[in-house]
């Protein structure tokens, strides 16, 4: 693959950019799986580019948390860790239930409409990995709604972490139908002004979407009773 950097290739990203884009995507839907050791001499191989733009590719991927760095040009993809998974869930449940509250003050008609439309794509048959990305844009949506940038962009950052966890934690097989229900019930209450509803919908849903995630990553073997225990008791020390 080889990534441009003569002038046809001016008005494009960066290749660092490109390539730190490109390898964030691939982390992130697990096509690289956490652990994984990359090789910056190999990464510049692959994309035909000096070793330059992928150390400065894997430092912007290093300051997201995605890879940490070793001597002599090593990098490993993180793990997935009680600390980051508690992290990941613990900020979603308390931005999720707060942009459903702010939707309902400030969502439009056009907005409802938008949200409707989004639920309706649950009926159809769906993979796991197509069903995350109506759910991403689903409660993206609703985080928009809120009128809030910065909900907006964390909501976002945190959708696509969410992504990596549940590529471990879900069987990707089709689904139809799933979740639309309580997604339904939320945008009314958003529909209705009730932010109040609104919110306490969304924490119940995160709350079992927490105990979901945590049972099954722990099931196939990414998280284990120990550590959990070690994490709880050092979330319990710190409050």
């Amino acid at each position: 693959m080889t990534v441009g950097t003569g002038p046809a290739a001016t008005n494009h990203p960066p290749v660092s950019e490109r390539i730190y884009l490109a390898l964030r995507q691939e982390i992130m839907r697990c096509e690289i799986a956490p652990g994984t050791t990359l090789d910056a001499a190999a990464i510049a191989r692959r994309y035909e580019v000096s070793k330059t733009p992928v150390r400065d590719a894997m430092q912007k991927l290093a300051a997201d948390g995605l890879v940490t760095i070793l001597p002599r040009s090593g990098y490993r993809v993180a793990a997935i860790t009680f600390q980051a998974v508690h992290e990941i869930l613990d900020l979603r449940a308390a931005i999720g239930p707060h942009a459903a509250r702010q939707a309902a003050r400030y969502a439009t008609a056009a907005d409802i409409a938008e949200l409707r439309q989004i639920v309706r794509e649950y009926a159809a048959p769906l993979d796991v990995g197509a069903m995350q990305q109506v759910a991403r844009r689903f409660h993206v949506a609703i985080a928009r709604c809120s009128r809030n940038k910065r909900v907006i962009a964390l909501s976002e950052n945190l959708f696509d972490e969410l992504e990596r966890l549940l590529r471990f934690a879900i069987d990707f097989s089709v689904k139809a139908g799933e979740h639309s229900d309580e997604h339904t019930a939320l945008v009314d209450a958003i529909e209705a002004g009730d932010g109040e509803r609104a919110a306490a919908i969304e924490t119940a849903h995160i709350r079992s979407a927490r105990e979901f995630l945590i049972e099954r990553l722990m099931t196939l073997g990414y998280l284990s009773e120990s550590e959990i225990r070690i994490g709880s008791a050092a979330r319990s020390a710190g409050e």
